[in-house]
């Protein structure tokens, strides 16, 4: 129930949101075509076009591209607010995906201990994205950063059930996420690559058709080649862009530092998500305390390391190209760290009382409710005494940005600039001026240089001679 009134103000906010400048910029042929055709085949062969010309002049993520060059825009003059409602759902779609088989299929655990853990977990990570924008309301940064994280983590799934159950339409979804993960941002594949890779290296001796995952993984990184190889990659990522034998050992320490320093700001600086994660811990004893383990949790410290090598690995992308990151990257790091962290926890949990059983240590169920409730309390008291981390949550600030008024204003001055640039009459458009702070919304300002990129992207979407920007009181 905290987890669907969390999610009123933001999903209040789909009805202020639109594209702004990437969203143009990928998405101005495809446009020009829906409006000249209304062909849906016509629309995709120029969304390849599109995939071509940014591979060659600007970057060779191949398969977001294409997503990016179909944003709702293009078809659809008022579609935009769909955005949030569809990044959210594969958001909590492909975490119950995966956790469900984690903790029911493999774990034996009850179905509302499952839909409890991951829901605190889903509220964590989307109250506290590093980036709303991209996380939630930007279609270009989610159709970069969320929509390949939720395909990475559905691939992991489809690899894992195959590696148990032998079925062919596992086998074939994974391939097809894996196959198109190496077309994206660098962050999911790696994150597929290393789980998948895991799970071959702990099945191979029993399960030997688990190496049929090798075909998925080959055609990752055959896709990987394929963005690599792009020319554009040097226009964003520098005329030095390419391999380095230093480098990547500089890389890999960078990781660990870098993914050790934040570690402690996420669980610290932000105690709400170390409060989320105790009472899972709490949630999952008290639900392993009552069911029959399926094993005794073994490895529970390489577990634990496995899940920190994958976490610190999502900084390599980064750290390795050395230039100024999205949003969408923190905010896939912060998804791994918060989703590797739960796999630990879950692990830990059913080690303690699988230690606890094998000596005859069984907590009481009366106990264990008692347990359970008086760290909830706890929790709630150090919520409120600490307001400041509820301030900083995804839904304050949309509901700040709602209550001020900002995002009335914001919606006014959109629809008035829509109606000018969809106004066949005007050629040459002039836009009254706007604040480009926009608190959780993605807007990136139209200039007074017509040469400047917002200015030619809307130019270009909107089949207009030129775009600038001018004083509002020359309206």
């Amino acid at each position: 129930m905290v987890f669907l009134i969390s999610l009123i103000p933001i999903l209040y906010l789909s009805g202020y949101v639109h594209a702004t400048g990437d969203d143009y910029g990928y998405g101005a042929r495809t446009h020009q075509m829906w409006l000249s055709t209304h062909s849906v085949w016509q629309v995709l062969k120029t969304a390849g076009q599109t995939v071509q010309h940014y591979w060659i002049g600007w970057q060779g993520t191949w398969f977001t591209i294409f997503l990016m060059s179909l944003q709702p825009e293009v078809f659809w003059d008022n579609g935009y607010w769909i955005v949030p409602w569809i990044m959210l759902a594969l958001t909590i779609f492909s975490t119950l995906y995966l956790t469900e088989y984690i903790m029911v299929q493999k774990l034996r655990l009850p179905k509302a201990t499952w839909i409890s853990c991951t829901l605190i977990l889903l509220l964590a990570m989307i109250q506290y994205f590093p980036s709303t924008k991209s996380g939630i309301f930007w279609y270009n940064g989610t159709a970069h950063y969320i929509i390949p994280y939720s395909m990475a983590l559905i691939a992991i799934r489809c690899c894992w059930s195959f590696a148990d159950r032998k079925r062919k339409r596992d086998w074939i979804a994974a391939f097809i996420c894996m196959a198109l993960l190496g077309g994206a941002s660098y962050l999911a594949p790696l994150l597929a690559l290393i789980a998948v890779a895991y799970l071959i290296l702990c099945e191979w001796k029993t399960k030997k058709h688990v190496f049929y995952l090798c075909i998925p993984v080959a055609a990752e990184l055959a896709g990987l080649i394929v963005s690599y190889l792009a020319p554009g990659n040097k226009a964003r990522g520098g005329e030095n862009f390419g391999i380095h034998g230093l480098l990547i050992v500089k890389t890999i320490l960078e990781c660990f530092v870098d993914g050790t320093k934040q570690m402690f700001l996420y669980l610290f600086k932000t105690p709400f998500i170390l409060l989320c994660l105790v009472v899972i811990a709490v949630l999952l004893v008290n639900a392993f305390q009552k069911v029959r383990p399926t094993f005794d949790f073994p490895y529970p410290v390489i577990v634990a390391v496995a899940m920190f090598c994958m976490y610190c690995a999502m900084y390599a992308p980064g750290v390795y190209a050395g230039v100024e990151l999205s949003g969408g990257v923190p905010n896939t790091i912060f998804q791994v760290f918060l989703l590797t962290l739960f796999v630990s926890v879950t692990y830990f949990s059913g080690w303690i009382v699988a230690y606890q059983k094998r000596n005859g240590k069984i907590v009481s169920e009366r106990n264990a409710y008692i347990c359970e409730i008086v760290v909830i309390l706890i929790a709630g008291c150090i919520l409120i005494a600490n307001k400041g981390t509820l301030k900083e949550s995804t839904s304050y600030e949309c509901y700040t940005y709602i209550e001020s008024g900002q995002a009335d204003d914001y919606k006014a001055q959109m629809e008035e600039r829509l109606s000018l640039l969809r106004n066949p009459e005007l050629k040459n458009v002039k836009l009254p001026a706007m604040n480009s702070d926009q608190g959780p919304l993605m807007h990136m300002e139209v200039m007074e240089d017509p040469k400047e990129w917002t200015n030619t992207v809307v130019k270009q979407f909107f089949g207009k001679e030129s775009v600038i920007e001018v004083p509002r009181s020359e309206r």
